[in-house]
């Protein structure tokens, strides 16, 4: 009974908030991105978690992140959850330019939202349009916002710490030049597993790496390998504080 009754005061508020959130994010999007992009990351983190009694944890790595006015970077992190997206708005306080796959856009008031103030990417799109989103998450770099992505490309439900990467952030790393954040998560995926109804409360914690920063003559596989050795580690290092 008890399960019901958080069931639907959850998915309740979650839904209600999130449409009259969006609307009014779509709204904002017409005079400023920048603030829209605030509601979709700081605003819409609490309409997810706070509903769930869940916290977020931040346990170490708040120095590493960049100051934005010295120029954008890039935010990767492993993904188990629903929950990760928002997650990572709240450990680090930043709103984010969100790469994402390009077919959540068809979702109703959420996708739009996302097509209008974030990056979807076609996997399966030409060349062309890639070298476009490749040139507009350059500009978004170079005028100081701060993309984030999760490399594996879709969530992680085996029980290895990480899946293999995709290359796309490795890619736009080698070409701006911009930094790489690691972040890891742990106990999303606990959470709010796939195919759960709602999350279940609990804590969520958040460990920020130093930088990853592209030397000259770093190939693509070396970066990559390089990166997700680093997340990797730190996800592990982040397992250790249960104990």
């Amino acid at each position: 009974m008890l399960r019901f009754f958080y069931s639907l005061w959850y998915l309740t508020i979650f839904t209600v908030l999130t449409i009259v959130s969006g609307l009014i994010c779509l709204l904002i999007t017409l005079f400023s991105k920048k603030i829209a992009r605030f509601i979709t990351g700081q605003v819409w983190a609490k309409i997810v978690l706070w509903p769930a009694f869940i916290k977020v944890e931040l346990v170490s790595g708040r120095e590493y992140l960049p100051d934005p006015k010295t120029g954008g970077f890039i935010v990767f992190a492993n993904h188990r959850s629903l929950l990760d997206i928002p997650t990572v708005a709240k450990a680090t306080g930043r709103d984010f330019s969100w790469v994402a796959k390009a077919a959540l856009g068809k979702i109703p008031i959420f996708g739009w939202v996302l097509m209008r103030t974030h990056m979807l990417v076609d996997r399966g799109g030409s060349a062309d349009a890639a070298k476009r989103m490749l040139q507009e998450a350059s500009l978004r770099l170079q005028q100081g916002e701060i993309m984030a992505i999760f490399p594996e490309g879709t969530r992680n439900k085996t029980s290895h710490a990480l899946l293999p990467f995709k290359k796309g952030a490795f890619i736009l790393a080698k070409h701006t030049g911009a930094p790489l954040i690691p972040l890891a998560i742990l106990n999303s995926g606990n959470l709010w597993p796939s195919g759960a109804l709602v999350p279940k409360p609990g804590l969520i914690k958040v460990a920020i790496g130093a930088p990853l920063k592209t030397e000259d003559g770093t190939n693509l596989a070396s970066l990559a390998a390089k990166a997700q050795q680093a997340l990797k580690d730190l996800y592990l290092d982040l397992e250790k504080t249960l104990n």
